[in-house]
């Protein structure tokens, strides 16, 4: 499993991560998702900008996610990869209109094919270059990929190739370094576990969440280059 992380020398490798620019595997159930999103976009008094690639939860649910920071295009980007059906509705009910995607705004993109991962990885790093522009501290720029489930089905499905999915992820983790962010993406305990162990090593560390019995929610992480594994403990 790795070196057992005392308190001192975790906080410090992951202060280091977040000021070179790190990517975190969320690996949870479905419960513990939201306290751990909550957690690494960043407590809401920061001055946090995100980044969102949504595969699964509906435009007001990421809103709620950024709230209350400014809804903006230098501050917020949203590249919208849901089904359409759902994610349009959502959307417009959000806006109080059934166009998309101009009562949005500029921090707003849809891609129709979420196969599509040139289209994908394109609207994501534009929405890094604008919103990084005035990002004046490392990790200040949040990226929450949510989540990955949807991609490995098109794995298993054999619409895309583990090779093709590996190569996209890697573009997305190498670009948020680019720009010294954080990026967290979600992937239910439940996922493959050969295609988590493909898709790993890309990511500076993993975080395992799991919600008891009596709803508590617990963490605990291991930082990939030193190998050190935390006890679990509550968020």
């Amino acid at each position: 499993m790795g070196e057992h992380a005392d308190a001192e020398a975790f906080s410090t490798e992951l202060a280091a991560l977040k000021r070179d620019g790190c990517n975190v595997l969320v690996v949870s159930d479905a419960a513990g998702r939201d306290a751990a999103c909550e957690r690494l976009l960043g407590a809401p008094e920061l001055d946090r900008r995100h980044v969102f690639l949504e595969t699964s939860s509906d435009v007001s649910t990421v809103l709620d996610r950024h709230s209350p920071r400014r809804t903006d295009p230098s501050t917020l980007g949203v590249v919208d990869a849901t089904p359409a059906t759902g994610a349009r509705s959502a959307a417009a009910a959000s806006s109080g209109t059934s166009d998309l995607p101009t009562p949005l705004g500029e921090w707003y993109e849809r891609v129709d094919d979420p196969t599509d991962f040139a289209a994908l990885t394109t609207a994501v790093t534009d929405a890094f270059d604008r919103v990084a522009e005035s990002a004046d501290n490392p990790s200040e720029l949040r990226l929450c990929v949510d989540g990955l489930d949807p991609f490995f089905d098109t794995v298993h499905s054999g619409e895309v190739s583990e090779e093709r999915l590996f190569r996209f992820l890697h573009l997305l983790t190498s670009s948020v370094r680019s720009v010294d962010g954080m990026g967290h993406f979600h992937v239910s305990a439940s996922a493959d576990d050969a295609l988590l162990a493909t898709v790993e090593p890309l990511f500076d560390a993993t975080l395992s969440v799991e919600t008891g019995a009596e709803g508590t929610v617990r963490q605990r992480w291991r930082l990939h280059d030193s190998g050190r594994v935390t006890d679990w403990f509550a968020f």
